[in-house]
């Protein structure tokens, strides 16, 4: 019998969905507010680079100060580290 932990490309796909869930996590705590200080956006829209109300949400833009970096810095870390860990350590 195959579970969801001894199949790799189960452990993948949560492992995505687990990354997306901290960018969300990440946007809300930061705020719509400081995301505009401390990330550039991109200023031009096209039909083909407009976003939905999610792609919205979970858009930063690149950062532009230190506390985007930080930020930027901890979610990367965080993906990271808990990618790791599904795909490789459990």
């Amino acid at each position: 019998m195959d579970t969801m932990w001894t199949n790799p490309g189960a452990r993948v796909i949560v492992s995505f969905l687990l990354s997306l869930l901290i960018i969300y996590v990440s946007a809300k705590l930061t705020g719509e507010e400081n995301k505009a200080k401390w990330f550039k956006k991109r200023t031009k829209f096209t039909l083909f680079t407009r976003r939905g109300f999610l792609g919205e949400t979970l858009h930063f833009g690149h950062p532009v100060t230190k506390e985007g970096y930080y930020i930027m810095l901890s979610m990367f870390g965080l993906i990271l580290a808990m990618s790791y860990t599904i795909i490789f350590v459990i």
